[in-house]
């Protein structure tokens, strides 16, 4: 590599989250460019994917979800620039039997 070539740096994390904790945060401890996260959750019992992006900079996330019904359900938060340190993602979710038990207690 010579001085002054553009690097991309890309990586890819694989994580087990506690079904009961109902949350994940990605938080970016320096300023990253391009920035993606997505997740996919098929399979695991989740019935609805809450997404707060708080990602700082002059530009608009770009979000992207599929629907838990959808063959395979994910969720995608982009920046498509620089954005600054202490920004991140925040993912909540609400769990399938979840919703069934708010809807015995209503009959």
């Amino acid at each position: 590599m010579k001085t002054g070539e553009s690097v991309i740096v890309s990586s890819t994390c694989r994580v087990l989250v506690q079904q009961h904790g109902h949350g994940l945060h990605l938080d970016l401890a320096q300023p990253a460019k391009d920035f993606r996260a997505e997740l996919w959750y098929g399979d695991c019992g989740i019935r609805y994917m809450n997404v707060l992006g708080y990602l700082s900079g002059p530009r608009q996330p770009r979000y992207t979800q599929l629907a838990a019904s959808d063959s395979s359900p994910n969720v995608e938060v982009a920046y498509e620039w620089w954005t600054f340190p202490k920004g991140g993602v925040a993912l909540s979710w609400v769990l399938e039997r979840e919703m069934r038990t708010v809807t015995s207690r209503q009959k």
